[in-house]
């Protein structure tokens, strides 16, 4: 008998298994496709030292989603979540610009690809997600009231230094994007943890709560000094999955 390579036996042994992996794993497999929404709030990361009396605070927004699942095993899925998020902030001032602010509402469409991990008993269960995520900065708007530096109304003197006052003026508007600016591509990872509970063989509904961190600035670097500005969201969201295919495992 002819004798074989020690490389392509492991190669021939390393396949057999994977078959045997794969053929184990084929009793699991089952797709799930579900709807999902909930409450989003977004916190604007960026460094506000440059702009006196100035901060930002986090913003409330919504988002909807449809997760699938592809369950390869009673304890592990992989999961992606197409989903519509709004990641807002509001920009507030304060000392002599008290009362002014401006809202920025963002829409973005991402895709989070996950590692699904779940346990517990076979209706109720516990599970955590991890992954990363790609989106696309759909569209903005911005609404607030600042001062009219143009139109002063009123000055005092304080240690030699003029303050003047002006008439606040309110918009609400589009938010116009800035090909040179704005950068609408942003990318992050994803992290998140809830319970499900199987209804029947075929419907589960769940509850998730889910934190996303961007790793990509809003912005294009175009300017010398520039300031990051990253995207912090947290997400609470109910659904409901529906299953297909073989239902030989633990309900999810």
């Amino acid at each position: 008998m002819k004798h074989q390579p020690a490389g392509k036996k492991m190669a021939i042994t390393a396949t057999i298994f994977m078959l045997c992996l794969c053929c184990r794993f084929s009793s699991f497999a089952q797709l799930s496709v579900g709807i999902e929404g909930g409450y989003s709030r977004n916190y604007l990361q960026t460094n506000n030292a440059n702009r006196d009396f100035t901060n930002y605070k986090p913003g409330n927004g919504f988002n909807i989603g449809i997760p699938v699942q592809y369950k390869i095993a009673d304890w592990f899925a992989v999961a992606a979540d197409p989903t519509y998020i709004q990641k807002n902030y509001v920009q507030e001032r304060s000392s002599f610009y008290a009362g002014t602010f401006q809202t920025n509402t963002n829409a973005y469409l991402q895709l989070p690809i996950m590692a699904h991990f779940m346990f517990g008993g076979e209706r109720l269960q516990g599970f955590f997600n991890i992954g990363a995520y790609g989106g696309y900065w759909l569209s903005g708007n911005v609404k607030g009231r600042m001062p009219n530096v143009l139109n002063p109304v009123d000055s005092i003197t304080a240690s030699n230094t003029f303050y003047y006052y002006s008439t606040a003026y309110t918009y609400n508007e589009k938010y116009t994007f800035d090909t040179h600016r704005d950068n609408r591509i942003e990318a992050g990872w994803v992290a998140g943890a809830g319970i499900s509970y199987a209804i029947t063989n075929k419907y589960t509904v769940f509850a998730e709560g889910r934190m996303m961190q961007s790793i990509t600035d809003m912005q294009k670097n175009y300017m010398i000094n520039q300031v990051p500005r990253y995207n912090n969201t947290y997400g609470a969201n109910l659904g409901i999955m529906v299953s297909f295919g073989n239902n030989t495992t633990n309900n999810q």
